[in-house]
């Protein structure tokens, strides 16, 4: 099968033969010899159609990341490991949450922040809000060795200095492509270097190239550690409160219902579960709220940012397993709101004008939604999509939702730092 046939039959299929030419052609890069990528690609078209959104809603830098990003950072890119992908700032709403529930008024109390990883960015965010808190930060992908390139793009390896994972200084499509056009070379490239970095050593420690050994003990303090491991696989003491952000997404329901077991034997009783993902500045959040009641786990809440209602990246429908319950509890929900013309016609007024004045996946000519202005750099961009969330809560389309979905017969609350929240 030619891959515009592959597109032509998905197109059909989930959007009614309504994608745009240059959608399509974003998506010709796609290679049909990677399973994996395929049923990625069909299966957020599965979410998308779920969620109600037609092909118009869907920008274009959605169809450049399926066509050529994703072979190269999912799993089957990074011989079947989860790549430690983290960025500043990313978790700025859960610490903000955290600090407005009752927790945030107790001192000395212990968390724990599983697929923290590496650079811890986001435990060390938790860290300043927190400071008397003692944090463990815990994830299977903490390196052994950490190598910075002229560029300043990093590599982590193992005990075997084998390349583990790879990142770009600055994570833009263009300078993820830099790298992954060959990662068989990147990763040797990088392996030569640390040899090279080994027996001729920096003097100083902020110049580039540079190799850290161990690095991850740098950010270790009294109040802070970190442990190699996953899910079930470190020995901790009790938690009053546990997070686990952007792990589930690459795991089967039924990984899900055991690491539920695991997280509850962790828990202290009356300590909070937060499950879920998101992404930069806390965009497209979305997650489960539990807590330890009577020695078992409840879910008291499924709360989302309202942008998930017009997503800008991939995260909203973002799995790698068919049967991945948050993502399909989240589509119920956007749904719902985007059943309801009156919500979205006031959406759509406000929301696009903030996207055009910003230049940010503006609608086209033919009002679909493009991508990022010419020459916008990674950094601008997402600044701009983490402005335009605080512009919907602040015009109160959040809290509007809310409303959809008490009159869809749900009972809905807005929660403590402007997400919409099912209640259970």
């Amino acid at each position: 099968m030619k891959v515009q046939d592959y597109i032509e039959k998905l197109d059909q299929l989930y959007f009614q033969n309504q994608l745009s030419d240059s959608f399509k052609k974003e998506l010709e890069q796609l290679p049909l010899d990677r399973k994996d990528v395929l049923e990625f690609v069909e299966r957020t078209f599965r979410f998308m159609k779920m969620g109600k959104f037609p092909a118009k809603d869907i920008c274009l830098i959605t169809g450049q990341t399926l066509g050529t990003l994703m072979s190269r950072i999912l799993p089957g890119g990074w011989e079947g490991k989860v790549p430690p992908i983290t960025l500043p700032g990313r978790h700025i709403a859960m610490d903000e949450l955290l600090k407005r529930s009752e927790f945030g008024q107790k001192e000395n109390l212990n968390m724990l922040d599983i697929g923290c990883g590496f650079p811890p960015f986001t435990t060390l965010d938790t860290v300043k809000s927190f400071p008397s808190w003692t944090i463990t930060g815990v994830d299977p992908s903490l390196p052994n060795y950490l190598v910075y390139d002229d560029q300043g793009n990093y590599a982590t390896l193992d005990e075997n200095k084998q390349t583990v994972y790879f990142q770009p200084a600055m994570p833009s499509l263009d300078n993820w492509n830099n790298l992954l056009s060959d990662s068989k070379a990147t990763k040797k490239r990088f392996e030569g270097l640390l040899e090279d970095l080994l027996q001729n050593p920096a003097t100083d420690p902020s110049v580039l190239p540079r190799v850290e050994i161990e690095p991850i003990r740098k950010y270790e303090t009294d109040k802070l550690k970190f442990k190699r491991g996953g899910i079930g696989q470190v020995t901790i003491e009790p938690q009053d409160v546990i997070r686990c952000f952007n792990v589930m997404i690459y795991f089967d329901h039924s990984f899900f219902e055991k690491a539920l077991d695991w997280f509850s034997e962790q828990l202290k009783e009356g300590g909070m579960l937060l499950i879920g993902a998101n992404w930069a500045g806390s965009t497209e959040s979305f997650y489960s709220v539990y807590r330890k009641r009577a020695g078992k786990l409840i879910k008291t809440e499924f709360a989302f940012s309202v942008d998930c209602v017009a997503p800008m990246g991939i995260v909203t429908w973002y799995a790698i397993h068919d049967d991945n319950a948050q993502n399909a509890e989240l589509m119920e929900y956007v749904s719902r709101i985007r059943s309801n013309d009156a919500f979205m016609e006031e959406f759509y007024t406000f929301h696009d004008a903030d996207r055009k004045r910003l230049n940010i996946c503006a609608r086209d000519e033919n009002g679909y939604y493009g991508g990022p202005g010419e020459k916008m750099d990674a950094a601008t961009m997402w600044g701009g999509i983490v402005t335009m969330l605080h512009g919907l809560n602040k015009s109160g389309l959040n809290a509007k939702a809310v409303e959809v979905l008490n009159a869809s017969g749900l009972k809905a609350r807005l929660n403590e730092v402007g997400h919409v929240a099912v209640i259970f």
